[in-house]
């Protein structure tokens, strides 16, 4: 009964963020393609500062009245993990928390406020049918798996990206589901999500998620040199990703007391930039199949300043108000980094995409086998190989940058 509940659950979740995400989808052409193209402005510097400005005032004004919001994926599984559950009394507001920064081209993924609102809707339905605890909790977690696989159109990812600690030290409560029935649970919800979001993209031919690269490419002793290269160049955008995050985030709490001040601060600079590098705005996901089909002709030097455009938008606009996931981001830089790399030194395209994204995304989370799993949607599956090589190599090289500097830390307070 309880999987039968999680599948229906699941359903449920699934019509909510396909509705979601066709709303974003459709209000986003709406606001950048409908409205200028009627009016004369397309490619208008102008219009582009109007609109960001007066979706930074709107998320402002909410940050004025309701504080921070959505919680990103990390605060909502903390929640979930060490409380049993997630709030749901505020979920009206978070949707429109959601829909603001997305609509108004913050370049930004929809995963953080959309596993916040059905981790939310879960813990409701187990709070009215009486459920406490451990089972509580794992309605809670079934929802943030299903919301994540169907984001990403993965349903591994979702599971998986549960399952997967963060790193060594990531300790939460005891659990009294195990882990084998929490598998199964999770298997349900997800599979309700995924036939619902199938149902209604046959209904009305509207799907979402990452697109996929074809399976036409280049795998031999030509592409394996560059392996090394490429993965040492995703460890450097990651480390400059973090860096950069790091820095807006410190910039940020300078702001914290004027909020409509720090959210027009990445309105201007998505106008701005957005005017010189058009695909660095938005989540990404679209952006990527226009990337897949125009590299060739593109010149590297542009792909670069593209990503690097696309880093620096995501973490101000993380960091300074407007807030989302960072996922598609982080794929669609990586992406172009890999298609620069790859004109620069004549390899497949594909393969250098695949290495370096596995490497940047590895390195960032820490979750060599969610991270295999959700690029895995996006490349053929005889990718798998060069995919987990890069993904295993990072995480070991990050466990080992944190054991390190953990033994510094313990080293400085014992000296002390």
């Amino acid at each position: 009964m309880f999987c039968l509940l999680t599948f229906v659950m699941g359903a449920v979740a699934g019509l909510i963020i396909w509705g979601i995400l066709q709303f974003i989808n459709q209000g986003t052409a709406f606001v950048w393609e409908i409205i200028p193209k009627k009016a004369g402005l397309e490619h208008s510097l102008p219009y582009s500062l109007a609109v960001c400005l007066l979706g930074g005032l709107l998320i402002g004004l909410m940050r004025s009245k309701y504080g921070p919001m959505p919680d990103d994926t990390h605060q909502v599984m903390a929640q979930v993990k060490s409380t049993g559950g997630y709030s749901y009394d505020r979920l009206n507001i978070i949707t429109i928390a959601v829909l603001l920064p997305l609509i108004f081209g913050g370049s930004l993924g929809p995963e953080a406020g959309l596993t916040g609102i059905i981790a939310g809707m879960c813990t409701l339905i187990g709070d009215n049918l009486k459920y406490k605890g451990d089972k509580l909790a794992t309605l809670a977690e079934t929802g943030f798996a299903t919301s994540m696989a169907l984001v990403f159109g993965s349903p591994f990812f979702g599971v998986i990206n549960n399952l997967e600690p963060d790193d060594s030290t990531e300790h939460y409560r005891e659990k009294l589901v195990s882990k084998k029935a929490r598998i199964i649970i999770y298997c349900f919800g997800v599979a309700g999500g995924m036939l619902t979001m199938k149902a209604m993209g046959a209904l009305t031919g509207l799907t979402g998620g990452l697109p996929r690269f074809g399976a036409k490419h280049a795998m031999g002793i030509d592409q394996w040199k560059w392996f090394i290269p490429l993965v040492l160049m995703g460890m450097l955008a990651a480390l400059i990703y973090t860096g950069l995050n790091e820095s807006t985030r410190r910039l940020s709490a300078k702001l914290d007391s004027h909020p409509i001040i720090m959210c027009l601060i990445p309105a201007v600079f998505l106008a701005l930039i957005g005017y010189f590098y058009p695909m660095a705005m938005f989540s990404g996901e679209h952006q990527l199949k226009e990337l897949m089909g125009d590299w060739e002709t593109t010149e590297y030097t542009l792909l670069i300043a593209t990503a690097a455009a696309k880093l620096v938008l995501t973490t101000l606009c993380i960091n300074f108000g407007w807030r989302g996931g960072s996922i598609f981001p982080i794929i669609f830089s990586g992406s172009a980094l890999g298609y620069a790399f790859a004109l620069i030194t004549g390899m497949d395209g594909t393969f250098a995409v695949a290495i370096l994204v596995a490497a940047m995304y590895g390195f960032i989370t820490k979750k060599p086998i969610a991270t295999v799993a959700i690029l895995l949607l996006c490349f053929p599956i005889t990718y798998i190989l060069p995919i987990a090589a890069a993904a295993l190599l990072v995480a070991a090289v990050s466990r080992g940058q944190a054991f390190c500097f953990t033994r510094l830390k313990k080293g400085d307070q014992d000296e002390n």
